[in-house]
């Protein structure tokens, strides 16, 4: 799986012009492999902890700061005269976004590499599902009377109305795609909520007959966005 999840993290990598202005968010974390932990960011009103696990999306971390968000290996980083030692990580954050995803991929000793998601409360309201392809294969979904399909990298949004009114079962059907065709690789039914946000990550599954591995975790939004 790393390696297929590399590709989409290597734009980090590539020089960008720091943005000057200030983000305000809020920053949930995701780990897509092996967990995230001994870093550090400056929140705007202190060097807060930095985490990220692949049980299940982290508690929200508040930021305000400039859209470039550093990650440093020791909280003794941020206090040295500058010039300041190069980062550990970074990525630049969605510009006007009240939440965002950072989905993190840690490997061996490497620096961890971060793709930001837009997940504020523009981007997804309680009772939608927001799917993450993060396998090779495109993907086609039926969820409940919703159809979409998501190329490999990509993510996409899906709603109906009735998901944000009733509790209930949702019947879920996946197929990859194989030569213009849909392979079905997947069928459950998934408990709906109306009062949370969901995320569906999909990655590549451990064996050719288990094409795909799905993760699911939600969130609840502030009442305000209700």
């Amino acid at each position: 799986m790393k390696k297929l999840i590399l590709p989409f993290l290597a734009w980090c990598t590539l020089p960008a012009i720091c943005q000057e202005a200030n983000v305000r968010t809020e920053i949930v974390t995701i780990a897509l492999d092996q967990p995230v932990h001994g870093l550090f960011f400056d929140n705007g009103e202190e060097i807060a902890w930095f985490q990220a696990l692949p049980t299940g999306l982290g508690e929200p971390l508040k930021y305000n700061g400039p859209r470039r968000l550093m990650l440093r290996s020791s909280e003794a980083e941020f206090s040295q005269p500058p010039p300041l030692p190069p980062a550990h990580a970074w990525v630049d954050l969605p510009a006007n976004s009240d939440r965002v995803l950072l989905a993190c991929l840690k490997s061996g000793d490497a620096p961890v590499r971060m793709l930001a998601y837009d997940i504020g409360s523009a981007r997804i309201r309680a009772g939608e599902y927001r799917f993450f392809n993060f396998s090779r294969s495109a993907v086609a979904i039926m969820i409940g009377q919703r159809r979409l399909e998501i190329k490999s990298g990509e993510n996409n949004l899906v709603s109906d109305p009735s998901w944000r009114r009733e509790v209930g079962e949702i019947d879920v059907a996946i197929g990859v795609m194989e030569n213009d065709r849909i392979k079905p690789v997947y069928s459950s039914q998934w408990g709906n909520r109306p009062g949370r946000r969901n995320y569906i990550f999909i990655f590549d599954g451990p064996h050719d007959y288990n094409p795909i591995r799905i993760a699911r975790f939600f969130d609840v939004p502030p009442a305000d966005d209700e």
